[in-house]
């Protein structure tokens, strides 16, 4: 996991206050990267369940994100970070995340982009922003963003919730606000991480040849064409 998505965890958590019990599929620490790994802390005063199809540290509950053994409307928020990519079926995961959560769920998922293979054989997608709202299209309220250079962001960002409320909307507006103030803030050293393994697109980004940023896609779809544009932080 890198260093900027253990921050975007983080901001969800104290953005939305995301309800207990939470669950975290694709959970397993790797080593070398156990303590961002642990988003446990992010959550205090709830229940917090660390599941994965292996054994391990990390690890609460055995669980298969395509068939989670979790009752209808049990779960307050699921976490979906960096696994989407190694599952044949996506689509399926974030079908089920959605079935488990209660009608005032909300659901967090991070995507690679622009990443090396990893997790060999199994890893089978990247995903853009836009890639991520289709996956998120039977959510009725979302926010979704990229960071690192515009035209090759590092991963995707997404928070969805399950109903429509007030509250979403507000947390919303303060969460945006807040991931944009914070990776603006740490321009140069959040993004030396992403961009070290891509020369390149980092001596561009020092040139001012990419654009570094956060650029959050504004989805359309409530106005029923699906589409969205990018508003860049």
């Amino acid at each position: 996991m890198r260093r900027a998505i253990n921050t975007a965890v983080r901001l969800f958590a104290e953005s939305f206050a995301p309800p207990g019990p939470v669950v975290e599929v694709g959970s397993l620490y790797l080593p070398g990267y156990e303590k961002l790994c642990d988003l446990r802390g992010y959550f205090p005063g709830r229940d917090y369940l660390g599941c994965d199809i292996r054994r391990g540290l990390g690890v609460d509950r055995l669980e298969d994100a395509c068939a989670l053994s979790f009752a209808d409307e049990s779960v307050g928020t699921v976490l979906l970070c960096e696994l989407l990519e190694h599952l044949p079926q996506p689509q399926r995961a974030i079908e089920e995340a959605r079935r488990v959560l209660r009608p005032d769920g909300l659901l967090a998922v991070s995507v690679p982009f622009a990443l090396r293979l990893h997790g060999l054989p199994r890893d089978y997608w990247r995903f853009t922003a836009s890639g991520v709202s289709v996956l998120l299209s039977s959510f009725p309220a979302r926010t979704i963003f990229s960071v690192g250079p515009r035209l090759k962001p590092a991963f995707v960002f997404g928070v969805a919730a399950k109903a429509h409320s007030a509250e979403f909307s507000t947390a919303r507006a303060r969460f945006e606000a807040r991931v944009g103030e914070r990776f603006a803030q740490s321009r140069i050293r959040g993004y030396t991480s992403i961009l070290k393994e891509r020369g390149k697109d980092f001596f561009g980004g020092l040139l001012g040849r990419a654009e570094l940023g956060v650029a959050f896609l504004e989805d359309q779809s409530s106005q029923g064409d699906g589409h969205g544009k990018l508003g860049q932080h």
